[in-house]
């Protein structure tokens, strides 16, 4: 079947035109990714630069050919800054406008008079815009975006097919202008290039949804002031952890740590201190239970920790650190002596098919019972031991949360440290 070159290029700089269009568009009524209206941008540039420099070549004006071509090969310098920015790196507006540079510099020399050398320097530029395009998606780590890689893929063969117009030009070279309107491979190449990029604006599409989706979901399950997971993601975890635990066992154990006095500290030195002093436990209680350990914010001053593969002994030494080093920190808080404390509820089990839920109940009464034994301090409440369910139901923030009845008798064993003195 013979391609007319005519139909070809019209067929091109409409589907070009109209994909532009969409990527703008969508970029305008979400707002969400500036990755999709830059990769939109770039290609209404590109279509211009093909209406511009086409009907100027057959006028064999110069000026405007030049013109038109450097707008389709800043096209793809636009698209590897706004791959560069969806990769969180800086955007570079020098390195951008380099190779239009590049090609103005050359064209003033008179080297790109020939329509096969002005094909040779923008195929050029094109495939190394490309492959830089390729090189800044493929180093976006810790997101796990399906069609990142299929991007990175089309980026490639679209490079590669830029430089496939190389030999061609070698081997069947176009001197004028008007024999690319008589040429057999020309129109060949311009609807592999169309197909290339219709294929591109689509998975340019799909891996910014998929980033906002990621967002989306990351935001949901992220407390907004302590940048910790918050109660539903610690849930999340549970249920994930308790599945791996039924194949694999080993010990593990829970925290729940509650900021000592925090609506007096909010009433003496304002909630901006308070917000400081929920960050500053955030951060210390990150520092002392780093590696599997999840840590979350429940809510208000309360914070819950899972320790997995964490013992009686590893569990109360971590609980321990993360009560000394807070208190430490949270003597002056921005200046005011906040001398901000908190109490810790521990429990452990190193069954198979332990349950989570009933550790967090009986870490919520551990708690309890270090409020009620002067604060700032750790209490251990492990199976053997035994406290009244009545001495619990005092603490309305600790009957809330548990989900099931409690037994007649709860263990209690005070483990406790002296009052740390800020």
């Amino acid at each position: 079947m013979h391609l007319d070159m005519l139909t070809m290029s019209a067929a091109s700089i409409t589907v070009t035109v109209v994909l532009g269009l969409v990527l703008i568009f969508t970029w305008a009524r979400e707002r969400e990714s500036t990755f999709v209206g830059w990769w939109g941008f770039a290609l209404l540039l590109q279509a211009a630069g093909v209406i511009i420099a086409a009907p100027s070549s057959l006028q064999n004006d110069i000026d405007l050919v030049t013109f038109g071509t450097a707008l389709m090969v800043l096209s793809e310098a636009v698209k590897w800054q706004a791959s560069r920015q969806f990769a969180h790196h800086r955007v570079s507006v020098a390195w951008m406008l380099f190779g239009p540079l590049v090609f103005l510099t050359l064209a003033h020399t008179g080297y790109l008079s020939g329509f096969d050398n002005r094909l040779v320097v923008i195929c050029t530029l094109s495939a190394v815009y490309n492959f830089a395009a390729a090189f800044e998606l493929s180093r976006v780590d810790g997101e796990p975006l399906p069609s990142r890689w299929p991007t990175v893929a089309l980026l490639i063969v679209s490079g590669l097919s830029c430089l496939s117009w190389l030999p061609l030009n070698v081997i069947m070279p176009i001197h004028e202008v008007v024999a690319v309107f008589s040429s057999n491979w020309f129109p060949t190449v311009i609807l592999l290039t169309l197909l290339l990029r219709i294929a591109l604006a689509f998975v340019v599409l799909s891996m910014a949804k998929e980033r906002q989706e990621m967002e989306q979901r990351t935001n949901a399950l992220t407390d907004a002031l302590t940048g910790l997971p918050n109660r539903r993601a610690l849930f999340e975890a549970a249920d994930v952890l308790a599945q791996e635990r039924a194949a694999l066992g080993g010990p593990i154990s829970v925290l729940i740590f509650d900021l000592d006095h925090f609506k007096q500290i909010n009433d003496r030195f304002g909630h901006a201190q308070g917000d400081l002093a929920l960050k500053l436990f955030a951060a210390r209680a990150k520092e002392c239970l780093n590696g599997s350990s999840i840590v979350a914010r429940l809510g208000g001053e309360e914070f819950a920790a899972i320790l997995p593969g964490a013992d009686v002994g590893a569990a109360l030494e971590r609980a321990e650190a993360v009560r000394r080093t807070f208190a430490r920190s949270a003597a002056i808080i921005d200046g005011e002596p906040v001398g901000a404390t908190v109490s810790v509820g521990a429990a452990s089990d190193s069954g198979l098919h332990s349950d989570l839920n009933a550790l967090f109940r009986r870490a919520d009464a551990a708690l309890y019972v270090a409020k009620r034994g002067g604060r700032n301090r750790v209490e251990y409440l492990g199976p053997e031991d035994a406290v009244s369910f009545d001495e619990l139901a005092g603490s309305v923030r600790a009957a809330e949360r548990l989900l099931t009845p409690l037994p007649p008798v709860l263990p209690t064993h005070e483990y406790a440290e002296t009052k740390l003195t800020a």
